[in-house]
């Protein structure tokens, strides 16, 4: 029941902040060694992130959405041009990262399937 009233509604989900966060290395735990410490590396970590996300979205990307009983969400994001593919886990009112990996090389698409697409195109 706890799950059924926490699960974020899917129009919260902003793929390109996701990604960003991602990119910068928001996930990573604070001794990780590709964390960035210190204002310029953050600052640094922030303008990459920005810039590498926007030329990556450009030429689109695919978000698909797959509700979990209604208890959480399984969202996958594939961007081809960064040849990326990564998952998030909605749950308890926050999108939470869970991994990422390349896409397959012969096809350009990985082998996930969802129930709900959303493609976006900026």
């Amino acid at each position: 029941l706890y799950g059924l009233s926490t699960c974020p509604p899917i129009e919260t989900f902003d793929a390109k902040k996701e990604l960003k966060r991602v990119l910068r290395g928001h996930h990573l735990p604070d001794t990780h060694p590709q964390k960035p410490k210190g204002v310029l590396e953050e600052w640094t970590a922030r303008l990459t992130a920005t810039v590498t996300t926007e030329l990556a979205t450009l030429p689109g990307y695919s978000v698909e959405m797959m509700p979990l009983g209604g208890a959480a969400v399984w969202t996958n994001m594939q961007v081809p041009t960064a040849n990326l593919q990564c998952y998030w886990l909605g749950a308890n009112h926050r999108w939470y990262y869970v991994g990422s990996r390349e896409l397959e090389a012969t096809t350009g698409t990985t082998t996930s399937r969802s129930s709900t697409t959303r493609p976006h195109q900026d």
